[in-house]
């Protein structure tokens, strides 16, 4: 026998999922904050508002995304032409963190594997960006003491030109790129645990351990370049923040691209952050 529902148990039915699915939600954002695990004082240098801030039609203006990079140990060259850390994904791991993961073995077949959730050790203002600005300012003293190559202008224009990115390079590591950097990463939680418990940590640096997506690095089983146990840190697991109306209207007339800010960033029981505090920079 074959049952009819009319509109208005359609209509409840409809209503009590709504209801049942935002309770749940809400649930949920509500035992994750009730116990701070960690937090983080983050500027406009780690927290990217969205393209056309300040439109009073841009309601995306709610939200900002974390800005964060993994150490990349290459020389500085002397163009700067491929030294982008502040873009860079990858990482190279201990076996045994590597191992967590179980990615399946290279082969001349299998190249690609898809992302796996996992863990990060994610670094604030620590060695590994006191290692970025140091590099940054070798390589802008290397250029200021240079010679041109010949006595030629052309030569000369070229040595200016190189100088000058080098000194717009340190001044955006001292000023303007984010600290926050990606160090480790295992699919076990207490292997990342272990790793920050023995991590040296310098005066004002933070370590603490996030949830990500994780995929093998795009060239490990690549024979010629040998990085067997490097990975792809893909995406935080989140990585948009909102930011509470309340706390973002002193900026309502700002422009993304002079905002200065400071934000109190928590993170939860379930390790997922949120702004906690929103203020202009003084």
């Amino acid at each position: 026998m074959k049952r009819t529902f009319n509109s208005p148990t359609m209509l409840w039915l409809a209503l009590g999922c709504v209801l049942l699915v935002n309770g749940f939600m809400l649930g949920k954002v509500y035992f994750n904050r009730s116990e701070v695990i960690a937090t983080l004082e983050l500027t406009e240098r780690e927290l990217r508002l969205p393209y056309g801030y300040g439109f009073e039609k841009e309601d995306s203006s709610a939200r900002v995304s974390l800005q964060w990079s993994t150490p990349v140990r290459a020389p500085v060259d002397p163009g700067l032409e491929s030294w982008h850390w502040y873009h860079d994904r990858q990482l190279q791991l201990s076996e045994d963190h590597f191992a967590s993961f179980n990615f399946a073995a290279c082969s001349e077949t299998y190249r690609v594997e898809r992302k796996k959730p996992g863990w990060v050790l994610l670094e604030f203002n620590g060695s590994s960006y006191a290692d970025f600005v140091a590099r940054a300012e070798q390589h802008h003293a290397s250029l200021q003491n240079s010679q041109p190559a010949n006595d030629t202008e052309a030569a000369k224009k070229e040595l200016s030109e190189k100088q000058k990115n080098a000194a717009e390079f340190l001044r955006s590591a001292k000023a303007t790129q984010s600290r926050l950097f990606i160090v480790d990463a295992a699919a076990d939680r207490q292997l990342l645990e272990r790793a920050r418990d023995k991590r040296p940590l310098t005066d004002g640096a933070r370590l603490l351990v996030v949830p990500a997506d994780i995929q093998p690095s795009y060239t490990r089983c690549d024979k010629d370049i040998q990085l067997g146990t490097a990975i792809q840190v893909m995406n935080l697991a989140v990585e948009s923040l909102y930011i509470p109306r309340e706390l973002a209207r002193d900026f309502k007339n700002e422009s993304s691209q002079s905002t200065k800010f400071i934000a109190d960033i928590y993170y939860g029981r379930f390790y997922e952050p949120w702004v906690a505090g929103f203020k202009p920079f003084p």
